[in-house]
């Protein structure tokens, strides 16, 4: 059985947030989408800087966000930007993505937590 993408892109965003927040720790929240406590994130990020990416999704439905340019906390693991792409497409969780909605500009929205 399929599950639906009926969480919006501000949705996602809120809930990294919330479990940003906790980082270290890893939170036990519910997905924004399905409401199943299967969310992952992962970071890749360069070694020194601790700037990268972060993939984060729900492991039950199958969607999620791609945050870009973001700081991977103390205490948190994070694959190395120079991993080569085979192994990252093998360690990165496959999901859906959600995109941010377009207004009529054009424009992207923009979602704060």
């Amino acid at each position: 059985m399929a599950v639906e993408q009926h969480a919006s892109y501000a949705d996602w965003q809120r809930a990294y947030g919330d479990y940003y927040e906790s980082l270290p720790d890893r939170p036990d929240l519910a997905c924004p989408n399905c409401g199943h406590h299967e969310l992952r994130l992962v970071f890749v990020a360069d070694a020194t800087e601790r700037i990268g990416y972060a993939q984060f999704s729900c492991g039950h439905c199958g969607f999620g966000i791609h945050v870009s340019r973001t700081w991977v906390p103390d205490g948190v693991e994070f694959l190395p930007i120079d991993t080569p792409v085979e192994e990252l497409d093998a360690r990165l969780p496959d999901f859906t993505l959600v995109h941010p909605p377009e207004d009529a500009d054009g424009d992207i929205e923009e979602v704060r937590f």
